[in-house]
């Protein structure tokens, strides 16, 4: 709770000690309490700013790379993309040395990790941490220097991934904030949910179920507030091991996705080709808030529904002109299930 007071409030009750002991109101009065606050107030903002500092929930950048340090929560760096590219022959086998470097439509680079033959899928390292790294199967590579053998600009990409920018702010206070409160974690159903979310930067919610698939286990679900929240199993194990490391001797994590339901979401009346896209825009927004969000007012807390309104409402801001056609019921998911944007299907006015 903040200390600081309002340095009118200070002056005021500065100014009434001042003349309740002088038996005087007059300017010299009114500077002398102008003074007093001044002092007062500074002194109250450094009181405020210590108490903000010593929790890492309110603490600034500086100091919370204290409490991180105390509780051994280093904040996590960036990553560097990983994967294999396919070089296309001119002719026989040839050697792709170590070090080859092949850049994207974009300029970024990337390095043969080790010497191998182009007819292999050769392995290759972003130069340059963070997601941009990452591409899709199927993205064309060109060499930056020229190989006898080989194409020069007609490297396919299989698939780089594992980049990662640096760990949010917010995310790493969480997991500061879990440390910090470690003592009070002794295993309920919200403390496996502040596990999984701390164990990995990708992982944004996560929900737990007590005695379940049967007594004796807590089933984890973990996702991420995208359009597709599944996570690799990479991330899974990661979480998984995360917790296991924590959980009560004879309780049973298990960690795992939940199924995804898609809600079709059929639009009348919107015929401009923009207002479709900020529309979307904003019915994934829509989806995303409401991943992992759960009814309190019911024990144990079941995940949220979305409802027609709710649709409705996240459209309003962009047009006016609509009908939303479908859904006309409020959909409903189980407790391992999660609601994803379906297919938007747009329709004229009858």
């Amino acid at each position: 709770m903040s200390t600081q007071r309002s340095l009118p409030s200070l002056i005021d009750r500065a100014t009434a000690t001042l003349t309740a002991k002088t038996g005087q109101h007059n300017p010299a009065i009114d500077a002398i309490a102008c003074a007093i606050a001044g002092v007062s107030y500074g002194q109250y903002g450094y009181q405020d700013q210590l108490f903000r500092e010593l929790h890492p929930e309110t603490a600034s950048e500086p100091w919370l790379h204290l409490h991180a340090e105390r509780h051994d929560v280093e904040r996590l760096l960036p990553t560097f993309a990983k994967g294999f590219i396919k070089f296309k022959q001119l002719g026989d086998v040839v050697s792709i040395p170590k070090g080859s470097l092949v850049i994207d439509i974009t300029g970024n680079e990337y390095q043969t990790i080790r010497a191998q033959h182009s007819n292999e899928d050769v392995e290759v390292i972003a130069l340059m941490a963070g997601v941009s790294g990452n591409l899709p199967n199927g993205a064309m590579l060109r060499l930056s220097k020229s190989i006898n053998g080989v194409s020069s600009n007609n490297v396919l990409c299989l698939g780089f991934n594992g980049g990662a920018d640096i760990e949010e702010l917010k995310h790493w206070r969480q997991r500061i904030c879990t440390a910090f409160n470690k003592d009070q974690e002794v295993g309920r159903r919200d403390d496996y949910e502040s596990w999984a979310r701390s164990a990995h930067a990708d992982v944004d919610f996560a929900w737990a179920l007590d005695n379940t698939p049967k007594r004796g286990m807590v089933q984890i679900y973990i996702g991420a507030r995208e359009n597709d929240p599944t996570l690799s199993l990479e991330i899974i194990t990661t979480v998984q091991t995360f917790i296991d490391k924590k959980r009560l001797a004879g309780c049973h994590p298990l960690v795992g996705i939940p199924t995804h339901k898609a809600v079709d979401v059929e639009i009348q009346n919107v015929q401009n080709e923009q207002v479709r896209a900020n529309v979307i825009i904003a019915l994934q927004k829509l989806f995303k808030d409401k991943m992992g969000q759960r009814n309190a007012s019911v024990n144990p807390p079941k995940q949220a529904s979305i409802t027609p309104t709710e649709i409705v409402l996240a459209i309003a801001p962009i047009t006016s002109n609509y009908i939303v056609k479908q859904p006309i019921e409020e959909q409903f998911i189980t407790d391992n299930e999660i609601h994803i944007l379906g297919k938007v299907t747009w329709t004229p006015l009858t």
